[in-house]
């Protein structure tokens, strides 16, 4: 088991340093985010597995996680609505 949580640490990482280097799309780095908490979420979960505590940390994780989702959908299609596409400019808010 902790060879698996080192494996989702790992990707959790990797998923860290591909969000940043997102440069083209708004999609991409929301879904690379998305990635993000599912990977959260199982860590959550095998650390209320192994460690017999309550399902508090996992609620609480995925609940974070659909308000997460919904901000960055609603962001999302605000931001088509204004400039019809959802390529990153450096200079949309100057």
């Amino acid at each position: 088991m902790i060879k698996v949580n080192y494996l989702m640490l790992l990707m959790l990482l990797l998923l860290y340093f591909s969000f940043f280097n997102v440069t083209k799309h708004y999609i991409s780095s929301l879904m690379i985010l998305e990635s993000m908490v599912l990977v959260l979420i199982l860590i959550s979960l095998s650390m209320v597995l192994t460690l017999s505590e309550g399902l508090a940390i996992y609620m609480w994780v995925l609940t974070l996680s659909v308000c997460e989702a919904a901000m960055g959908l609603s962001l999302l299609m605000s931001l088509l609505k204004v400039n019809s596409n959802d390529y990153v400019n450096s200079n949309m808010f100057s």
